[in-house]
This record gives structure tokens, C-alpha cells and sequence, in this order.
């Protein structure tokens, strides 16, 4: 075998995570969310329906949701649209039960946009829906995912996901928080997390209000991981990343980076 199949065999069996680019042309600049996880899970809806590899989002079965802001779900009703195909497969959208009933009333209600909810049948549907429980793992396309609170504006659920060899944490938008880190503390094979960094000080006072991380918390956050966890920075306000990236690189944090949207991660 060659050098080269030996990293490739390598590299598959690695979890590949990436966060998809939000801008046009395609920047560092990140106005929505979607990590996508093995080509197969994706991680909030922001930008996935807007991936122009069509054949990529026709590969995504399941679709995790944190809360239901804006930034999160954008794209969802395009995603789902744009993979459907008659029959009775189709995307499963898993989300805390208050999130799928906002969906339903306030997206899919036949106004924001067609009621994909009531226009499925068992031989012919359009996405299915599982609610997600607090600490309740369910295992999705060779992963465990894991939901846990965290703390933001509205309730939303921070993710764990497991392979069993590695394990990524996705707090989504928080504040200052507690149940996560406990329980990141209890998973050795912890790598990495993708920990959110919305506010540079000047503007700590709406952080706080919003349910987010300014630079005068993040770093308190990041103090609450197992040594030796990469921590990547996302979810800089666009107006205010430059700033945001000079006070977390002035903090002088072992092990942190900014994220770089479309760049695969292997954990």
C-alpha cells in the first residue's frame, strides 16, 4: 500500500466536521450555522441549504437543530426542498420538542412556507421529526449525540458528538454555563470544542443580555476543559471578528484558534 492510501485509510476513519461558509464569495466571515459531521449529520440549518454541491446535502440524513434562531434554521425549508425526492425516505430533523412545534406554526405553516409537516405521508415524505430529551443520546449514521442545556436567550441544547474514538462538543450560542462542562469532564476522548465568542468587551453588557460570550467570559469558559482540548473559536458577529480575534489572541489561551468555514477538521 502506498503512503498516500495509508493516510487516506488513515483519515477515513476519522471524524470530519466542517463548518460551512455563510458569505459570497466564501470568507472567514460566518453570519450562519451548519457544522456538517461525516457528510451524513449536519448540525443546525443556517447554511446548509445553500451548499452548492447538491449532491452533498442529498447525502445528509439528519438534521440536528439547537434552538430556533434565525442563524440556525435559515435554510432549512431550501435544504429540505432541495433534497426531497417522492417516497417514503426522507431527512429527519431532531430538535427539542419546542423547537419542532415553532417549525411547524411559524416556518412550515403554509405561509413563511409550505406545510411539509402536513403534506408528508408514510409513502411519501418530506422530512420526519424526533424530539430531542436533555442528556438523552441518540445514535445517528455511527454517532452518539448527546443534547445538553446550555445557556443562552431561549433554551437550546448544546451537542456531544461520540464516535467512540473521538468526541466534539458544540455548545451553540451560550453565556457563561455549568452542565456542559460537567459533563464534557467526564469524556476522556474529548478532542475539541466549538465554543462561540459573539462580543468583544465593549459590548460584555449585550452579551450578557443576549445569552452569549463576550472576550470577558470567554476565557473563564475555556478555563472549565480538560487540559489539551482544542478550542475553536466561532460565531464572531461579522461587524466585530477583527476585534474579537485580537482580545481572545491578547488573552493568551493555550490551544485556541479560530475556525476557517469550509476547512475539514479530522478529530
Amino acid at each position: 500500500m502506498t503512503r498516500g492510501a495509508i493516510r487516506a485509510a488513515w483519515s477515513s476513519r476519522l471524524m470530519r466536521i466542517e463548518l460551512l461558509p455563510s458569505s459570497i464569495p466564501a470568507a472567514d466571515t460566518q453570519y450562519l450555522v451548519s457544522f456538517l459531521v461525516n457528510d451524513a449529520v449536519v448540525i443546525d440549518a443556517g447554511a446548509i441549504g445553500l451548499l452548492a454541491d447538491l449532491e452533498r446535502q442529498q447525502r445528509i440524513r439528519h438534521v440536528f437543530l439547537t434552538h430556533e434562531h434565525l442563524d440556525h434554521i435559515a435554510s432549512l425549508p431550501i435544504f429540505l426542498e432541495n433534497v426531497y425526492s417522492p417516497g417514503p425516505d426522507c431527512v429527519e430533523v431532531l430538535a427539542a420538542a419546542d423547537v419542532l412545534e415553532f417549525l411547524h406554526g411559524d416556518v412550515f405553516n403554509g405561509r413563511v412556507w409550505p406545510d411539509f409537516l402536513q403534506l408528508s405521508s408514510p409513502e411519501n415524505a418530506f422530512l420526519r421529526t424526533t424530539v430531542l430529551e436533555s442528556m438523552v443520546p441518540v445514535q445517528r449514521a455511527g454517532l452518539t449525540v448527546t443534547p445538553v442545556p446550555v445557556s443562552h436567550g431561549v433554551d437550546t441544547l448544546g451537542l456531544v458528538v461520540d464516535d467512540g474514538v473521538s468526541a466534539v462538543a458544540f455548545p451553540s450560542d451560550t453565556g457563561p454555563t455549568e452542565d456542559l462542562w460537567r459533563h464534557l469532564a467526564t469524556i476522556p476522548h474529548l478532542r475539541a470544542v466549538f465554543l462561540e465568542a459573539s462580543f468583544p468587551s465593549t459590548h460584555s453588557d449585550l452579551a450578557t443580555l443576549t445569552g452569549h460570550l463576550s472576550t470577558r467570559t470567554f476565557g473563564a469558559e475555556v478555563a472549565k476543559l480538560p487540559a489539551g482540548v482544542r478550542t475553536i473559536v466561532v460565531h464572531r458577529k461579522a461587524r466585530f471578528a477583527a476585534q474579537i480575534a485580537r482580545e481572545i489572541d491578547e488573552l493568551g489561551l493555550p490551544g485556541v484558534e479560530m475556525v476557517q468555514p469550509g476547512k475539514v477538521y479530522l478529530f
